[in-house]
Parts: C-alpha cells; structure tokens; sequence
C-alpha cells in the first residue's frame, strides 16, 4: 500500500480489514533520524456513526491502558483523527496462534507439545494480570476478557507470546451496552456459562485458554460444527473428548490438565491464570521458559520464512516513502518567545566592563575640604536621581501579537482526468492533484470535468490535520440516439391552413428510449479477516467494499482469501436507490 499520513502516524503496511475496523503497521519519525514501529487499530469510516461500536472501542483503550505486561499487547495511543477513533500499540512482529495452525495443517504436522504448553502458559500470565487488575485507589477492576481464542493469542519471531484484542472486554468499570441475552464473542471457544449468557468471572477466560490449548495439541477444532446451533450446544454441554483420546501422543497428565480447564463447572476448573501456569510450568520441566522461548523463535522462523522476508520488504520500502513524506512537510518554527539571547545563553556570561579611571598628576594635590565638597554634591545629584524615577509616570507598552492559526491541509486526488476544482466556492484550479491549506473546520470540496457526473464531499478538518481525499468521477452515460427513418416526412412547426391534396401517408415515430432506473449500492465485509471481492466473476476490490454501485438485478457475489481458506459465493439482488449488503466470515 503506499503510505498514508494519519494524523502523527505513517501508515506503511496494511495488517488486516475486518467489518467494523483495520488495523496498520505505522511508523514515527523524530528529531535526528529517531523512528518508532506501532500497529494503528482504527474504526471503518462507515462505523463511526454506530454508537455502541464506538463505546466498545472506547472501552477497549481505557482498559487495556492500565494493563502493563509482558504477555499483554500494550496499548500507547488513543485518539480521534476526522471522524475516525483509532488505537495505537506495540507492534509484535509475528502471527497469530490460527495462522499458526493453519500453516503447519497444510505442511501435515503438528506443533511441537512443548510449544502448545509455552504458549498457553505465557497467556495464562497475561490473563492472569488482567483479571487481577486494579484502580489506583485498590478497587478491583474484575476483568474478562470474552474472547480468548487463536486469533487473538500472539507469537512473536521471537518466540514472545502476547494477549490481545480486548475488543468486548467485561469489566467493573465497562458499561454493558448489549441487549440482554445477547452473545459476545466467538461460540466455539466461549465457556458454556457464556454461551448461556450468564454471569461471568475471569474462569470463564481459563475454559477458553483451555479450548486453545486442546486445539493445539490435538491440531483438530474442539466444538466447531457446520451449523452455529450444534456449536453452541456442544458447548453448553461441554461436548468433547479428552485431548489424549484424540492425540494419543499427548501424555495422560497433560490430558489431565487440559481436562481441568474445560470443566462445566467453573468451580472444578483452574480457579486463575496463575494456578494454571503453575500446572504448565510443572509439566514443562525440566526444560526452561527461556529455552523454550528460543527455539520457539527459530520455530516461527523456518515456519513463515517466505511472509518474514516479504513483510520485512514491505516494511523498507514503506518506511522509505513514509520518511520521504515527512522530511517534505513544513518545518515548525519557534515562536519568538522561546527562542533564547545567545548573549547571554549559558557559558556565555558576559561581566560587565567598568570605565578606566583617569589616573590624577601626582603633582597636584587636591585640599581635603575640596574633596569632602565633592562627595556631598555627589550624593545629593544621586538621591535626587533615584527619587525622580520613584516618582515619574510608567509608561505603558503594549505590544499586539498575533495569534498563530493552525493551519491543516488537504490533498486531493482526481481520477480519471483532470478536473475544475472548487474550494468552499472558490476555484482552485484544473487537475488531477491538489494540496491545499485550509483553516481548521468545515469546508465544501467539489470536482467538476466534461463527460463525468460532478463529485463533492463536505469535510471537517481538526487542528494540524492532514486529509487524504480521492476524487473518482464516474463518466456519464451518452442516451442512445432515436432512430429516424429516411422516409419520415418532415413535419412543419405550424399546421397547414388547408389539408395537403392526395393520398394519407402514414408516419412512423421511435418510440422514447427507456427511462433508465437508478443505480443501487453494494456493500460487502468479512468478518475476522479480509477477502478480495468478485461481482459477477469480476474483481471490484477488497473488504471492506463500502457503496459500490451496480445496476438494479441480481449478482453473484465471491469473497476469496486463499491464506484464510475463504471461497464463498452469494447471490445479492440490488434494487434502484437502495443499498444491499452480503457478510461472509473468514472464521
């Protein structure tokens, strides 16, 4: 992708596009060549308008800021950019735990054991610090994370493992906004008292890490069925065999543990991250954390050599057109105010030079009395001097500065052709390209060219905001001309005063092109992952497609992902005026 400017961020490299937000690779750049690697979560520019989507992001940054540990992907910004909120966080260099496993199912092998047992017990220490979280005040925050699962248990190439996503996260200080009876997360690794949607605590996450842990030992899915209903009734009855029955390979004590987790009753389970870990450790020995984490790393390594070596690409060459877009914006300059008198900066302390005194003759000798005369005029001009200055009227300066305005600035791309662009009513010229400097607030954007419907957007800009807009005219339709026969007789503007003499000939007329419907909409997105978008056999682009529009009709609509083993088809019918929508899931 080539890089966009998000407010402070870069944008480099597109991680991943779901149906509600998508997340970036986004780079930093300071004073003196310093950079800094982030991932930016930001909300879909069509969802911003949901109310209780956004307070579920807002949820996840004011939780997962006050969580600060290894094993937990940390949280470093948060904010609004347009209409948009966004999450910035430690970039992990890595894949996720379902990457992980899908990779090693098409090469036909299994994780190794002592990597499944490393991995689970990393995330129980992250859990574990989260579910026993407090304020600063010493009030427990009771956090739940509802949605433990592959996709979101990270490994780095480093063999680091880190928790995230606390996107439906349950906590003391999270207001439930959800219908009751309503179910967060995913029903194939939900606890069976989450899947009836009863009250939850943080052993509901410990059934959940347990669900993953069987997965990966088993390489098999634990309640997955073709139908949601017989998933979730697996569930709720806890439908599933021992992880040793189905892996023989796997020890009876491991079986052992993986069997506590998945206990109906949350009382007969692990009763916190830090008991389980405990188990994992125990059972890990006599090999060590560190150790393992090494050869964890060289693991991932040779596992996705090929995706290192194109991402670490992407990265370079992000990073280099990223750089040379900040060295081109605008430098800042101090205002006066803050910029120091280099006379007397530090370490250039100037004394004060006193007047050389006029050495006296040595032949004449002043009489004391003289001088004593002297010394009393002196003082008498100094009093007199200081109390003239007591007493005289101040006088006022005053001195008007102007205030700075923020300045913001707009780039707008016009395609296919150049076009009339027109600023807030005022032209700005024919082109394909603009940069403009505007005043923080609304302001009106329109495009005009020959041939092509007329394009317009009203935009709010904030202070010191960079907007990025695209400008794609859509040509007009020529009507098809009525045809005319050569025979047709040519028909006078006024009638004839007199009937014309001799036989009736008849005259035939085209009847009136059809009135053509207007369009429809198509919008298409992917749940959990990202697919390329097919409208009747043709590539329209990629999730989330946001107002495509199409003729009234029906269409065959194909969302692929070959990595996320997606190939599914619908059949979407789009009425004039009207906007349809077709959701696939990549889970």
């Amino acid at each position: 992708m080539a890089p966009e400017s998000y407010g402070k961020y870069f944008l480099i490299d597109k991680i991943a596009v779901g149906g509600m937000a998508e997340i970036f690779k986004a780079k930093t750049f300071g004073h003196g060549g310093f950079e800094n690697l982030f991932v930016v979560k930001r909300i879909l520019a069509h969802m911003s308008d949901n109310e209780q989507f956004v307070q579920m992001f807002l949820d996840e940054a004011r939780v997962t800021a006050v969580l600060q540990h290894a094993n937990i992907v940390r949280v470093v910004d948060f904010g609004k950019i347009g209409t948009n909120y966004f999450l910035a966080m430690d970039c992990v260099e890595g894949k996720d735990s379902k990457l992980i496993l899908r990779k090693l199912f098409e090469r036909r092998k299994m994780l190794p054991r002592e990597f499944a047992v490393y991995i689970a017990m990393e995330a129980a220490k992250g859990l574990d610090h989260a579910h026993k979280k407090s304020t600063n005040m010493g009030q427990m925050l009771q956090i739940v994370h509802r949605d433990v699962s592959p996709s979101n248990i990270l490994v780095s190439y480093a063999g680091e493992v880190k928790v995230a996503d606390f996107g439906i996260v349950q906590a003391s200080t999270v207001v439930e906004t959800s219908t009751k009876g309503t179910l967060k997360g995913k029903i194939e690794y939900m606890s069976p008292e989450q899947a009836l949607g009863e009250d939850l605590d943080r052993r509901s996450d410990i059934f959940s890490l347990g669900i993953v842990l069987w997965e990966m030992l088993t390489g098999r899915r634990a309640f997955k069925t073709d139908n949601e209903v017989k998933t979730l009734d697996k569930v709720r009855n806890v439908d599933v065999e021992r992880a040793s029955v189905v892996n023989p390979s796997v020890p009876a004590r491991l079986s052992d543990i993986v069997a506590r987790c998945l206990e109906k009753n949350p009382a007969d389970r692990y009763q916190d991250g830090r008991e389980l870990h405990a188990e994992l450790l125990n059972f890990l020995y006599p090999a060590t954390p560190d150790v393992v984490q090494q050869s964890l790393g060289h693991f991932m390594q040779e596992l996705f050599a090929d995706e290192i070596t194109a991402e670490r690409h992407r990265l370079e060459e992000g990073t280099r057109l990223a750089r040379a877009m900040h060295e081109s914006e605008p430098s800042v300059e101090l205002q006066e105010d803050w910029e120091e008198d280099r006379r007397s900066g530090p370490g250039d302390t100037v004394a004060p030079v006193a007047p050389a005194l006029e050495a006296a003759p040595p032949a004449s000798k002043l009489p004391l009395v003289l001088g004593l005369l002297a010394l009393l005029l002196g003082a008498t001009a100094v009093v007199s001097a200081v109390l003239y200055v007591m007493n005289r009227e101040p006088e006022t300066v005053v001195i008007e500065k102007q205030a700075p305005v923020a300045v913001t600035s707009v780039s707008l791309k016009v395609s296919p052709v150049a076009g009339v662009v027109v600023v807030d009513g005022q032209p700005a010229g024919t082109t394909q390209t603009l940069v403009k400097e505007l005043k923080p607030g609304k302001h009106s954007i329109s495009v005009s060219a020959e041939g092509f419907e007329p394009w317009s957007e009203e935009v709010e800009l904030n202070e010191g905001e960079r907007l990025r807009l695209d400008a794609r005219l859509v040509a007009v339709k020529k009507a098809e001309p009525i045809p005319v026969r050569n025979d047709t007789p040519r028909v006078p503007s006024t009638p004839l005063s007199t009937p014309p003499v001799g036989p009736t000939e008849t005259v035939e007329v085209a009847p009136p092109p059809p009135v053509e419907k207007p369009k429809g909409k198509l919008s298409v997105n992917v749940s959990g992952g990202w697919a390329d978008i097919f409208v009747d056999g043709k590539k329209v682009g990629t999730t989330p497609v946001i107002g495509y529009q199409l003729a009234p009709g029906t269409y065959s609509i194909r969302a692929k992902n070959e990595a996320a083993g997606l190939d599914s088809t619908k059949q979407i019918t789009v009425k004039s005026g009207e906007t349809a929508t077709a959701s696939f899931s990549a889970q």
